[in-house]
């Protein structure tokens, strides 16, 4: 089947759209288990392969490394959204965010001040902004294809 480059184009932008929502719908469902969240912590490997890192604020709230996530979400429109996939296992997060940036999606890159200790030098990691609170490295960063469903308000010298 042969389809217009504007038709093409046009479901791109309805794929970064639905994006979009499914970021929020994570990052409300993350919030909700983990009241304090500000940021949901990813790398890339060397094989450019996205894997979750944690979930923080000033703090490592949750380390994938070490447990699972915490208890059920109790909002049941937020555990309908997620249909068959369970918020509580890391793998079905882990498979949303990559299906985010399979359809062009991009996400934040975690703020200096986001860094821990436990994070072993590492640089580059990315995050999906969680809260209100939440402050991207970049203002400017991402274009059309980023996913920041939440951040702190931009100031005004950024």
């Amino acid at each position: 089947m042969r389809i217009t480059v504007d038709d093409f184009t046009a479901a791109e932008q309805a794929a970064r759209d639905q994006a979009r929502g499914l970021a929020r719908t994570i990052a409300d469902t993350l919030t909700a288990m983990y009241p304090d969240a500000a940021y949901l912590v990813m790398h890339h490997d060397e094989d450019e392969v996205l894997w979750l890192h944690g979930i923080r604020d000033t703090v490592v709230v949750c380390d994938f490394e070490e447990a699972a996530l915490a208890a059920p979400v109790a909002d049941s429109e937020l555990r309908r959204a997620w249909g068959d996939l369970d918020p509580q296992q890391p793998r079905h997060l882990l498979h949303l965010v990559r299906r985010l940036e399979d359809v062009g999606g991009c996400f934040d890159i975690l703020p200096d001040t986001a860094y821990h200790d436990s994070d072993n030098g590492e640089d580059g990691l990315l995050c999906l902004l969680l809260s209100e609170q939440a402050v991207p490295e970049l203002w400017d960063w991402g274009g059309d294809e980023l996913l920041r469903p939440y951040s702190a308000p931009r100031p005004d010298n950024a």
